[in-house]
């Protein structure tokens, strides 16, 4: 069943369980036309998240969003260049990290620093305190990433090998990955890849790696509220996976509006994005890199379990919806209730 669903009656029909909706396609349909479209969903993403609005906004070289009416918009270009992570408090409203800093950019390019001062960059490795001043605390001199907002309206952000909480001027430190040995004489301070979830109850889903040791499934981290510390409760396998989920690479991690998180997560054969909670998994999509992107009709209906174009990096959840986009042509909305 792979391929669209339903003929040209099923253009814009909302998606049941086992499929999904083709909002996008950059290489092809009306709005993969344009330069928003492109520019804001087909590269590599660097924030993807749906606004308080229901919109769903991606930052890739520019700032975009795909509105109600199917249509692609810029809301910040030239501003977004070199901006990483993305949180949306209003559609007029976003945090991004960018240089050593955390900003509130507007849509009309104002910006306020919310973390970080220029100057010296904090060492990998080095121990942090467990809470600063936000605007006057030098971060690390890698990009700083806003991954999500915990219950307590607190924004996350990752800096390098931290994890920080910010709220009311000041940062409290979450999670900071402890330094390892990778060789008989090597140690390398790993750092918290991109792609890091919060779930409703606060815990927060990250993983780190190096150069040398690259993250699965098995070595995805939870952080809960209180602090403590654990890992990613997983069953051995799951129906519809190839060998063991822990062995899996991981490429991108979003609450699931609950209590667990959807990952996307990689073989040598396959890509899939499983939901994982209380010990269980769920195979939710899968693409077996059998087909070309012309098989994704945009508007159209798809069939999860055989993809029929690329599987899109990253991915967000938002009321019984799971929408992935970047690199890949296409933007998918899945059914996941």
């Amino acid at each position: 069943m792979g391929g669209c669903l339903g003929g040209g009656e099923a253009k814009w029909k909302e998606p049941a369980i086992g499929e999904a909706e083709v909002l996008l396609n950059t290489a092809g349909g009306d709005a993969g036309k344009t330069r928003d479209a492109s520019l804001g969903f087909s590269g590599s993403p660097n924030g993807l998240t749906v606004g308080p609005d229901g919109k769903v906004y991606s930052l890739g070289t520019s700032l975009a969003v795909i509105e109600g009416d199917h249509k692609v918009g810029t809301i910040l270009d030239g501003e977004a260049h070199g901006a990483g992570g993305l949180v949306v408090l209003s559609s007029n409203s976003f945090v991004v990290g960018k240089g050593a800093q955390v900003l509130r950019m507007r849509a009309d390019g104002t910006r306020t620093v919310l973390a970080g001062t220029l100057g010296k960059s904090r060492k990998l490795g080095e121990p942090v305190s467990g809470t600063v001043s936000a605007k006057t605390y030098h971060l690390s001199n890698y990009l700083p990433e806003p991954f999500g907002v915990r219950p307590d309206g607190s924004v996350l952000f990752v800096d390098g090998d931290v994890i920080w909480r910010l709220k009311a001027g000041n940062l409290k430190r979450v999670y900071q990955v402890p330094t390892r040995k990778d060789g008989a004489d090597k140690t390398e301070t790993p750092v918290i890849d991109v792609g890091s979830a919060v779930d409703q109850s606060g815990t927060v889903y990250a993983r780190s790696s190096t150069e040398v040791v690259p993250a699965n499934l098995g070595d995805v981290m939870t952080i809960s509220q209180d602090g403590s510390v654990g890992k990613l409760d997983l069953p051995k396998r799951v129906a519809g996976v190839k060998g063991d989920l822990a062995a899996l690479e991981v490429g991108w991690m979003a609450g699931d509006g609950g209590n667990g998180v959807y990952v996307r997560a990689s073989s040598h054969s396959a890509d899939y994005v499983l939901h994982v909670a209380s010990g269980n998994a769920e195979l939710i999509a899968r693409d077996l890199y059998g087909d070309s992107d012309s098989g994704c009709k945009e508007g159209y209906l798809v069939d999860v379990m055989k993809l029929p174009c690329q599987m899109p990096w990253a991915l967000t959840y938002s009321r019984g919806s799971l929408f992935m986009a970047g690199n890949s042509p296409v933007v998918l909305k899945i059914a996941t209730k």
